[in-house]
């Protein structure tokens, strides 16, 4: 019982000490805050400005937050570049009242003309609160050295110094500010893309097996490293001039009979969801003029992103030779010269000579082998309707290999034909239609040196 109360006595003591050093740790944080607050030489922080008015110049540039963002009202309406906009409004508040950061008190006219202030070319007004209470910054000179400029807080007298990256952004431009983001549409989200150029048309498709299949022209597994890299090239590049704020003049600019549409479908949408057209090629400006089914205005494009998108359906397809799962295989046949190879699994999942009571067969060398199938690429894609197989030395195949995976009786099969011209590679055909594949010359002897 003593030794209970002695433990109980602990306890309280222990929750006692913490309690107190939970409320000198609060205490302090409040005390930090309180301070921080009081030198800050704007009296709000970046989430509680509401409208923002850059004036340079004689010229404006007004904002203002909406629920999804900032937006541009003036001198256009447009969607503004969230990440420029709070960048710079982190600078602008990080300003400071306390006497590090006051140069000068009271200044004289001419004190004003050495700080850029008698006659300031940069404001920039921020609103704040319900009533919208306006705090107006005038930006000076820069400094020569330190990183900082002069600014001084309209109905003040005192001179601070900022950082001279809150003057350096408050000088930039309309394009700085706007939202320059080509393709706004999240690339997970999408489940189909079709390419229009000259009249013909390339179109891809996520199914909810998970796998990007060309649908047309041809039927056949596609790259989705491709896929993602055409999708990231239009989400990841940025607008690199504004041409024209509506689509009244699309004919000036190669948009009226555009040589080059993609399309973008939102996964579960029926129509497209976005379109893309690119115009002309601009030599001067070294880009191309697109125009978009989401915005009224005519931008331009670097010509490196109009030139990754693919030309024909080879260019999206999968150059993988095999789709199997190696562990699911049955049986291996390998024919040459009227004479084959077989190699069976069974019911024990070992690996055998010709049937199930043949010889033993490594199940490693087995297994690389599969591995060594599933490693092969595609080198090119010749013809996918091929009328003459002899030509390729396809019409009675050189080796055909067949493989069985389990719970099926069609095998998956290639035949190997004769050397292609440059001697190093050779034509085959995989499964039972016309298409005509250049692989490396290393397939045929990996047929015919494992077993």
């Amino acid at each position: 019982m003593r030794y209970f109360k002695k433990t109980f006595i602990w306890v309280i003591i222990l929750v006692g000490i913490a309690g107190y050093s939970f409320m000198d740790f609060e205490h302090t944080r409040v005390e930090e805050k309180r301070k921080d607050e009081a030198t800050r030489l704007l009296p709000f922080s970046p989430d509680e400005i509401l409208p923002i008015t850059i004036k340079k110049e004689g010229k404006e540039l007004e904002l203002e937050r909406w629920e999804k963002g900032w937006r541009i009202v003036k001198p256009i309406k447009a969607k503004a570049d969230n990440e420029a906009v709070e960048k710079f409004l982190g600078y602008v508040t990080d300003s400071r009242n306390d006497a590090d950061y006051v140069l000068d008190s009271d200044p004289t006219p001419e004190r004003l003309v050495e700080f850029g202030l008698l006659k300031p070319s940069h404001y920039v007004t921020l609103k704040v609160g319900k009533q919208l209470t306006a705090y107006t910054l005038a930006f000076g000179d820069r400094a020569a050295s330190m990183g900082v400029a002069f600014a001084r807080l309209e109905g003040q007298k005192p001179v601070y110094r900022v950082l001279a990256a809150a003057r350096a952004e408050a000088n930039k431009g309309v394009y700085y500010f706007r939202d320059k983001s080509v393709l706004r549409l999240n690339p997970v989200m999408l489940d189909q893309i079709s390419i229009r150029r000259h009249g013909s048309t390339i179109r891809v498709k996520l199914p909810d097996s998970g796998k990007w299949e060309l649908e047309t022209p041809i039927k056949a597994r596609a790259d989705y490293s491709k896929v993602f890299a055409l999708l990231s090239s239009f989400t990841n590049s940025e607008v690199k001039e504004f041409i024209a704020e509506n689509k009244n003049d699309l004919k000036s600019y190669g948009l009226d009979k555009a040589d080059i549409e993609l399309l973008f479908w939102l996964s579960g949408d029926s129509a497209p969801t976005i379109r893309l057209k690119v115009g002309n090629r601009s030599p001067k400006k070294r880009g191309y003029f697109v125009s978009m089914s989401d915005r009224d205005n005519i931008f331009l494009l670097e010509e490196d992103v109009i030139n990754s998108i693919p030309r024909n359906a080879n260019d999206l397809r999968s150059r993988d030779l095999f789709f199997f799962d190696k562990d699911r295989m049955k049986r291996i046949e390998i024919r040459e010269a009227g004479k084959s190879t077989v190699i069976v699994k069974d019911k024990n999942k070992e690996w055998r000579r010709n049937n199930v009571d043949g010889e033993k067969v490594s199940f490693s060398l087995v297994k690389e082998f599969l591995e060594e199938l599933l490693d092969t690429k595609i080198k090119d894609f010749i013809t996918d309707d091929a009328k003459d197989p002899a030509k390729y030395g396809l019409d009675s195949a050189r080796i055909t290999l067949l493989v069985w995976p389990r719970g099926t009786a069609v095998p998956i099969n290639l035949s190997i034909g004769k050397k292609t011209p440059s001697g190093n590679r050779l034509f085959a055909r995989a499964g039972s239609g016309k298409e005509i594949l250049v692989l490396d010359s290393r397939i045929q002897r990996v047929l015919k040196t494992y077993f």
